[in-house]
Parts: C-alpha cells; structure tokens; sequence
C-alpha cells in the first residue's frame, strides 16, 4: 500500500470490524475509509458506541480489521506481526490519551522522554522530528 493520491500518510480503506459471530454479531465498523494528512490535527467524533475507540485502535494497529485495508508511512499494516507493528508504532504513532497515562513519580519532562529513551536512546532524533523542540525546552529538555 503507499500512500493516497493526496499525500495522505495514514490511509484507511473499506475498514470492517465485528466482534462474535452469527445472529450475536456485532458490527464496530462498517465499510470506513479515511484519509489523513501529514502534519493535520484529525479528530474523530461521534456518539458513544459509534466505533471511534475501534477505528483508532484499527489505525495505530492495536486491533485488526475483520476486512479492508489500512497503511501508515506508505506500509500496509493488516500483515504486519507483532515485532513490525512495535518497531512502526514506535517510529511513526504518537498516542494521546483520553486519561492521563503519566507516571506520577517522574517529573513531566521524564514523562516526555521516557518512551524516548525506550525506543533505543535516540531521543534527540525524535524530539525534533515530532516538532517537540519548543514544547520539550519548556520542560528543561535539550532537543
């Protein structure tokens, strides 16, 4: 899979995902396709039971869909194994959560380089490719 016609760097196309099966099926997602932009805030809304959390877990590869497509940076990742979607993850998917996942005995900038430092101690790299520089020197680190 590679990109959109767009420049889109995460593409979703004709995405399903049920759960169960039979008359007690029920169907999270139905036929989502997206496209989303480099550099674009994207929000996902709708009523509660709607399939957001689904379609967001889908698209990071924390779940898989049950048909369709989704690719990230150009790479298909509903055939990615558990080492690939890590290392993906990792390189190209920056979560923010709902809730606060903070550890409460690490100052906010051990916080922030914390999974940094994880991903093999390249933290410099990453902080300045995310365009966290002004962000991270707020908080004392040095990009």
């Amino acid at each position: 899979m590679s990109e959109s016609a767009n420049g889109a760097v995460v593409v979703a196309h004709d995405v399903t995902r049920r759960y169960g099966e039979g008359d007690i099926a029920v169907d999270a997602l139905r036929g989502v396709s997206v496209d989303i932009a480099p550099g674009k805030a994207t929000a996902v809304m709708g009523p509660s039971g709607s399939g957001k959390s689904t379609l967001m877990h889908i698209l990071a590869g924390l779940d898989k869909p049950t048909s369709g497509s989704v690719g990230i940076a150009g790479k298909e990742i509903t055939t990615l194994g558990d080492n690939d979607l890590t290392k993906l993850r990792r390189e190209h998917i920056g979560f923010v959560f709902q809730f606060f996942n903070l550890l409460p005995m690490l100052t906010a900038k051990e916080n922030i380089l914390l999974p940094l430092t994880i991903a093999g101690g390249v933290q410099q790299v990453f902080v300045r490719r995310a365009h966290l520089a002004p962000r991270a020197a707020r908080f004392g680190a040095e990009p």
